[in-house]
């Protein structure tokens, strides 16, 4: 995330205003990396090697590409809080 933020600011010369952003950067990341692995924008060699990354961190979670999960997003990855006292406290 700490990448994302200092990429963004140095480009845009300005804060980070949305979440959306830093799902684009995933995103890209996650097929730049794709491309450069495929060693070509071949769609079906691009697909193979998306659904092969693990362990990606993304601006705010990890993700596990698989060629039946396109979301590479576990149950667990994500999860809801509240601010209570002017703290985080975890939903269960």
């Amino acid at each position: 995330m700490l990448d994302f933020i200092a990429d963004y600011e140095a480009k845009n010369g300005v804060g980070t205003c949305n979440t959306f952003a830093g799902h684009a950067y995933d995103a890209l990341t996650m097929l730049k990396m794709a491309i450069e692995k495929a060693g070509s924008t071949n769609k079906a060699k691009v697909r193979s090697q998306l659904e092969k990354i693990k362990d990606f961190a993304g601006t705010g979670r990890i993700f596990n590409m698989t060629a039946d999960d396109h979301c590479g997003l576990s149950e667990g990855c994500m999860v809801n809080v509240k601010i209570q006292s002017g703290q985080w406290v975890l939903l269960t």
